[in-house]
C-alpha cells in the first residue's frame, strides 16, 4: 500500500464545549434513571430503585424518575442520628450513607452507625458472597424493616439497589427476583 492510500490521521481533536458535555453527560445519567425504572419499577415489584458506584457507594442513578422521587426514596445528604450503643446509651454519629452502602457491598455487615439509605435505617439480614445466577456470580444482600426491604445485588462495579414496601402490595420475593434480572443484564453487558 502507498502511503497516500491509508487513512490520515486528524491534525486536531475537537473539544466539545462544557455546555455540550454537561449536557450528554445528564443525559446518560437520565438514560440509566430510566434504565433503572424500566427494570425495577415498571412491573411494581419495588416502589424504588437506585445504582451505586461500588468504588464509593455514591448513588448516580434513582427511580422512579418523575418529579425525582426516586431520589427521595433512597438518598439523603448526611446527617446525624442518635445510634444505640452496646451498653444501651446513645451516640450522635453522622450518617454518609454512600459510606453506609459501600461498607455493606464489600463486607455483608453494616458500619457502626447501621445501614441507612434515604434517611431509613434497615437491618442486613442476609448476605451470600457468591451467589450464582446464570451465568455470573454477584454478591446478594438483604436489608430490611418493619414491612420494608431492599434487595442489594453486587456486580463487578455497581450496586443496585431495589426497595420494596408491603403496603403497596409489593414483597421480598419480587423485589429479589427483579433486582437479579437486572444484575444479570448489567453483568451481561459488562458491568
Amino acid at each position: 500500500l502507498k502511503r497516500s492510500s491509508l487513512p490520515t490521521r486528524p491534525t486536531h481533536i475537537a473539544v466539545l464545549p462544557t455546555s455540550l458535555a454537561l449536557a450528554m453527560a445528564e443525559e446518560e445519567e437520565g438514560n440509566w434513571d430510566n434504565t433503572c425504572e424500566e427494570w425495577l419499577i415498571s412491573e411494581g415489584y419495588c416502589y424504588a430503585a437506585g445504582l451505586a458506584q461500588l468504588e464509593d457507594g455514591a448513588f448516580y442513578a434513582a427511580a422512579p424518575v418523575k418529579d425525582e422521587a426516586g431520589w427521595g426514596s433512597i438518598h439523603k445528604e448526611d446527617h446525624e442520628e442518635a445510634i444505640l450503643q452496646d451498653d444501651m446509651s446513645e451516640k450522635k454519629m453522622t450518617v454518609n450513607e454512600a459510606t453506609c452502602l459501600k461498607t455493606v457491598a464489600d463486607t455483608g455487615k453494616a458500619p457502626p452507625e447501621g445501614l441507612w439509605l434515604g434517611g431509613v435505617k434497615y437491618t442486613v439480614t442476609q448476605y451470600d458472597a457468591k451467589f450464582e445466577s446464570g451465568d455470573h456470580t454477584f454478591v446478594k444482600i438483604f436489608a430490611n424493616r418493619p414491612k420494608k426491604g431492599v434487595s442489594i445485588l453486587v456486580t463487578g462495579t455497581q450496586v443496585i439497589c431495589g426497595f420494596y414496601d408491603e403496603e403497596k402490595g409489593q414483597t421480598a420475593g419480587n423485589c429479589t427476583k427483579a433486582t437479579i434480572a437486572f444484575a444479570e443484564y448489567l453483568a451481561g453487558i459488562g458491568y
